[in-house]
């Protein structure tokens, strides 16, 4: 059986690994998901500073409903909540609770053992081309999408509900 080697196959494949790989680290202990633990390091990352769901959309370049969904999941779940700006009733800032600074050492770790696992027997120099070739493919994907103005939305793919 012949392996394909389109750029988008070849990443698909390594996200659902990254994604098996977190899910069993996260999900099983601590039962959040991968993109949960992405936004507790995010805002975490991000303390002393107002975090709204508008910077999650742009940091992690998903749409407005997908966003929604995930933060309100883990509003149910008591990892984080929303407090009003009394600046404008319209904003909400994104607050981790006790429960998710808890974790997020954890979390962290996590991340960082697989960033450590898949970046074995790596150079330096082919990290350095593999982050400018992905850097590049971003970028061109940016800019068409921009060229494009607005598309129709396209179906979340589960993350939001997990």
């Amino acid at each position: 059986m012949e392996t394909r080697q389109e750029v988008t196959f070849v990443m698909r494949r390594l996200f659902n690994l990254i994604r098996k790989l977190a899910d069993s680290k996260l999900h099983t202990k601590w039962k959040f998901t991968p993109m949960q633990g992405h936004v507790i390091h995010f805002i975490h990352h991000h303390a002393g500073e107002a975090v709204y769901q508008r910077d999650l959309e742009r940091a992690f370049e998903i749409r407005r409903s997908t966003a929604s969904a995930i933060l309100q999941t883990m509003e149910r779940k008591g990892l984080l909540y929303r407090e009003p700006v009394v600046h404008d009733a319209r904003l909400k800032r994104l607050m981790l609770t006790q429960l998710a600074t808890e974790h997020h050492d954890h979390v962290r770790s996590v991340f960082e053992e697989i960033n450590k696992l898949i970046t074995k027997d790596i150079t330096p120099d082919e990290l350095a081309a593999f982050l400018s070739a992905t850097t590049k493919m971003e970028n061109n994907l940016n800019e068409y999408l921009a060229q494009q103005g607005d598309l129709p939305e396209n179906p979340d793919h589960g993350e939001a509900n997990e």
